[in-house]
């Protein structure tokens, strides 16, 4: 079967199955005619089911963050979560479980945006975005974890700074993240540059993720000669942080992410 929604999908997780429905999150962009906007972007979740070859739609729910575009899709189970962003980042609770009636359940209004969510436990859910002022300007890389276990009044509990100017992969690319629930530690690549070395960095960060704090664990670095690398992916395996690079791979401790050995990759050629 096959179907058709109105606008652009963010990527895989835009698109979710539950009990035969599928739903798609979508954003609109702004409809222009002779020079002048007649419409702003919107986003929406459209509901559809199969019928023979097609895939009809049975439900929708719009008008999220108009003038926005999406930047940040879960769903999970008979729930979603949509992220919009502009200037502040309305984080949408939807109720999914009425396939036919999909709904906009609650909402947060907070500067900045989560470009990744992942659940880290029941109703919670960390946010990998970026900070920013109340007129929408990026200031750097961020974390915050939200409760969203009264889907009418969703909270952020904690948010963490990592330094102005700063970037992670895991904002747009999820497999660049870990979670290691055990340790409540989640692991991401950072890069930051400036003028100022003491301020630059490149590599990856460790955090200890709870509700009563985000606290940094450490920063793993894959040395710096010629120049600082940015750690791709971590894994945990026989009890230690394994991170790897394009210089090559490193292990560390699971607790302090203290350094115990890193083996570079031999030269091209």
């Amino acid at each position: 079967a096959s179907g058709s929604v109105p606008g652009f999908v963010l990527n895989q997780f835009a698109l979710s199955e539950w009990k035969g429905a599928l739903r798609v999150a979508t954003t609109e962009d702004p409809l222009w005619l002779n020079g002048a906007q007649q419409r702003d972007s919107e986003s929406a979740v459209s509901v559809l089911r199969q019928d023979g070859g097609s895939l009809v739609q049975v439900g929708r729910v719009g008008g999220l963050g108009t003038g926005e575009r999406i930047y940040a899709v879960r769903f999970l189970g008979d729930r979603g979560y949509v992220v919009t962003f502009r200037q502040v980042d309305p984080l949408y609770t939807l109720d999914l479980a009425d396939p036919a009636s999909p709904r906009v359940a609650g909402q947060l209004k907070i500067a900045g945006y989560s470009a990744y969510l992942h659940p880290v436990g029941d109703d919670l859910l960390l946010g990998v975005g970026q900070d920013a002022t109340e007129d929408g300007r990026r200031t750097g890389a961020q974390v915050s974890l939200f409760d969203v276990s009264d889907p009418a009044s969703p909270k952020r509990l904690q948010q963490r700074a990592l330094g102005s100017g700063a970037a992670s992969d895991a904002e747009w690319d999820h497999l660049a993240f870990l979670w290691w629930a055990p340790a409540n530690l989640a692991m991401l690549p950072l890069q930051q540059y400036g003028t100022d070395p003491a301020s630059t960095f490149a590599g990856a960060v460790g955090l200890r993720v709870q509700r009563t704090g985000i606290e940094e664990v450490g920063r793993v670095t894959h040395g710096a000669d010629p120049y600082p690398v940015v750690v791709r992916r971590a894994f945990v395996a026989g009890g230690r942080v394994i991170t790897l690079s394009d210089r090559g791979i490193a292990a560390s401790r699971l607790d302090t992410l203290a350094p115990l050995g890193f083996t570079a990759f031999p030269p091209a050629g």
